[in-house]
């Protein structure tokens, strides 16, 4: 009774060892760990940056790492993770990831930018304009930024 308890277990053996090899590859790839970002686009004199258009949060230590938003008409947006995975699809995450990053304001053309002091409006063509300042996105909850066009 015993050995043909033994045979049956080895008959299976090739088997479930296939098995075990193959359940990695069954596995949920594992995305990038995102933190909620939501902010206010604002000039240098605090008020809100209006006419709305696209900002775009890129890692200092990646160029590949990318948090982006719609900047709404009163100059607030949220930012959201585009994450690629290995068999080329991506996943929209919420959030972005840990890091410093750059920030590029694109404005919505012909939207009204006038910061209330009578100068000219921000611009910077169809790319937009990347500010001098970092930004530091956090392992927190709920990140809230106020990001300043000059």
């Amino acid at each position: 009774m015993i050995c043909a308890a033994l045979r049956r277990m080895t008959a299976a053996g090739p088997w479930l060892l296939l098995i075990f090899l193959l359940l990695p590859g069954c596995a949920k790839e594992e995305l990038p760990k995102t933190y909620l970002v939501k902010g206010k686009v604002v000039h240098a004199n605090g008020k809100p940056f209006k006419g709305g258009g696209m900002i775009t949060f890129t890692s200092v230590d990646n160029n590949d790492r990318k948090g982006y938003g719609v900047i709404d008409g009163e100059g607030a947006f949220t930012l959201n993770t585009v994450a690629l995975r290995s068999d080329a699809t991506s996943e929209m995450l919420n959030g972005a990831v840990v890091g410093d990053f750059y920030v590029n304001v694109r404005p919505t053309p012909g939207g009204n930018m006038d910061d209330g002091s009578g100068g000219p409006p921000v611009g910077g063509g169809k790319s937009g304009f990347t500010l001098k300042e970092k930004y530091k996105i956090e392992a927190k909850e709920l990140n809230e930024l106020t990001v300043t066009v000059k």
